[in-house]
């Protein structure tokens, strides 16, 4: 499914995409760096074989008379350095901590049944990575949690905090039951820096998202589409419920803009976007996305910013983005993408998806300890990203021949790397290209038709297909076209009362029969007499601007003097001045949406692979080390 722009032929096709323990990209030390991968992969490993032999450590014979037993904590903790070759002492230690924390569940689980207050487990990351359990209601507020962990983490008060909870970040405004925070719930809190430069930049990406968020709701909320329009693959238009376009046009629109900031390596404020969206996706029926792929792209997109941005306590929620992802891109394209095939007649760019789908699993498995389902998804991703590996050289005679390194890199993709099949490719590609813009421009000529013609009785635009076929019979097309409008678009009375007796029908005002009430006010709105607009109007058959143009040559410029004409007149000329300022807010909430949005299908397939080999190479040095 794609998003099309109508005015300015601008497609957005197929929106078919802070800290951990270690940050991969910022660590200096790469011993350090593989110790703390390893302590995590080790403790993951350990919490998954205890749930598949139903060990319970806060029960006997593991926790007796509100006591470790240590001797059958040390028994376990041998057995099971044996079955998964780690260290006993280790293990040992591990054991412990999971016991712990075990144990902290149970209590907060009885306090929360007797009492109604919650704990929430919070880290709070940039200053001293401390941690702590805050006891707080569900029905307090975002802001009340930030100032609960201020005061108990001992922080001055001017502390600014961004609070993170199962990858989605908490409204102060709203209460934290409001927003899915239950008991135990894992608080990440980032603490923001006070810097002003740093402060300025938190701001602005706020104010950016807001605003695109405010111009793609304008803009979705034209019934007429004269901006946005929700289409399929091949340009189809998708009718769909107003208000189900509109939550699905925003959160295309939203996805694109996030796209567009990841490229330009903002990650924060992509992830911010790509949440905003999945937001405005979750307002339309279940049916229609798990009918098209745009919403598991953007689950994609966001377990991808999680990678990038490095954070551990946001794995549950890329588990679940990353599950519905893969069976969302294996319904719509088919198991061996068959149907894919059929639609495009290839598969080789989409093959990225699966890709960076794979890699991200791997990843995700790595740190759930699940070590023989992480080496065999990474190896997976590893022979992908040889078959996606293309020929410098053959990249370089299509950069050659004009064509831009985006579109080379997909056609040859496309082609399985087959140089002149890539060249044919990208032929009938430009082919297609043009072809679609042929029927825009032809559609975009048909709307400012319409609008010209004004809507019927009923509020209908006039059925452009009737005035012609009715023209074609040697009618007058300004006769035919009132004709229309005050029959409500029903050509057998239109051409009843043309053949007999046009003037017998029409509105209470008989001076309007050549042309549209809307011409009238746009003329009228210029400043020119009522007479003397109507007198033109009829003169050119209702065409504006041969009327304005004669009106302007014979008084030299529009009357300065106010205009006489009834109240209803005037009516016509404010709703005409409003409907302008409209247009006006609308062009200009298009121009910023449109800026750096790509006009390509396929954007979001170009990619050189860099990142995708550089994390591949580290979870599998992990892996063997």
């Amino acid at each position: 499914m794609a998003l099309i722009d109508q005015n300015k032929n601008f497609e957005i096709f197929r929106a078919l995409q802070q800290t951990t323990i270690v940050r991969i990209s910022l660590s200096k030390n790469k011993k350090t760096l593989i110790m703390d991968f390893n302590k995590e992969h080790y403790l993951a490993r350990i919490r998954q074989k205890l749930q598949e032999d139903g060990v319970k450590l806060w029960i006997s014979p593991y926790f007796v008379d509100n006591k470790t037993s240590v001797e059958n904590l040390q028994e376990l903790a041998m057995n099971l350095s044996d079955m998964l070759a780690i260290p006993c002492n280790a293990i040992l230690v591990m054991l412990t901590t999971l016991q712990s924390h075990a144990l902290e569940k149970l209590a907060s689980r009885n306090q929360f049944q007797q009492t109604g207050m919650a704990t929430l487990r919070t880290k709070i990351v940039g200053g001293s990575d401390a941690q702590n359990n805050i006891v707080i209601s569900l029905n307090e507020s975002g802001e009340s949690l930030k100032r609960r962990i201020i005061s108990e983490m001992n922080h001055p008060s001017t502390t600014r905090l961004k609070l993170i909870c199962s990858g989605l970040i908490l409204d102060d405004s709203k209460s934290l039951q409001a927003q899915k925070v239950t008991n135990n719930s894992q608080i990440l809190a980032i603490i923001l820096s006070c810097d002003p430069a740093s402060q300025k930049m938190e701001e602005r990406i706020f104010q950016e998202v807001e605003m695109i968020k405010a111009d793609a709701d304008l803009l979705a909320s034209q019934e007429d589409e004269n901006y946005l329009r929700i289409a399929d693959q091949s340009g189809n238009i998708i009718a769909l419920p107003f208000e189900e376009k509109k939550s699905l046009a925003v959160a295309m629109a939203l996805h694109e803009k996030g796209r567009s900031a990841l490229k330009r390596n903002q990650v924060s404020l992509a992830l911010t976007l790509f949440h905003e969206a999945d937001s405005k996706f979750n307002a339309c029926r279940s049916e229609l996305l798990r009918a098209v792929d745009n919403a598991a792209l953007l689950n994609l997109d966001i377990a991808w910013c999680y990678l990038l941005l490095g954070n551990a306590a946001d794995i549950p929620d890329a588990v679940v983005r990353l599950n519905q992802c893969e069976q969302s891109l294996y319904k719509t394209y088919g198991a061996q993408m068959e149907r894919l095939l059929t639609l495009k007649g290839s598969t080789g760019n989409e093959a990225v998806l699966f890709l960076r789908l794979h890699l991200l699993q791997g990843v995700v498995a790595f740190h759930q300890g699940k070590t023989l389902e992480s080496i065999k998804l990474l190896n997976q991703a590893k022979e992908e990203i040889q078959k996606l590996t293309i020929n410098d050289g053959d990249l370089t005679q299509l950069i050659g021949l004009g064509f831009t390194l985006s579109d080379a890199r997909l056609s040859l993709r496309a082609c399985r790397g087959d140089l002149n099949a890539a060249c044919v490719y990208l032929q009938r590609r430009e082919a297609e290209r043009e072809e679609r813009l042929k029927k825009e421009e032809e559609e975009e000529e048909r709307d400012r038709e319409r609008r010209k013609l004004g809507k019927t009785a009923n509020n209908q635009w006039v059925n452009l297909g009737y005035l012609n076929t009715i023209v074609q019979m040697g009618f007058e097309r300004s006769r035919a076209a009132e004709g229309l409008k005050q029959t409500n678009n029903d050509i057998n009375r239109t051409l009843e009362f043309l053949q007999n007796d046009f003037d017998s029908f029409g509105t209470d005002d008989a001076s309007t029969g050549y042309f549209s009430e809307e011409s009238l006010a746009q003329v009228i709105s210029m400043g020119f007499s009522v007479e003397k607009a109507k007198e033109m109007l009829e003169k050119h058959n209702g065409d504006v601007e041969r009327a304005v143009e004669e009106l302007a040559s014979n008084l030299g410029r529009p009357d300065d003097q106010p205009v006489a004409g009834t109240s209803r007149d005037f009516e016509k000329v404010e709703a005409t001045r409003k409907r302008k300022e409209e247009t006006k807010k609308e062009k200009a909430a298009y121009k910023r949406l449109a800026k750096d949005i790509p006009r390509t299908e396929e954007d979001h397939l170009d990619t050189g692979l860099e990142l995708e080999s550089e994390y591949l190479h580290k979870y599998l040095s992990f892996l063997t080390s």
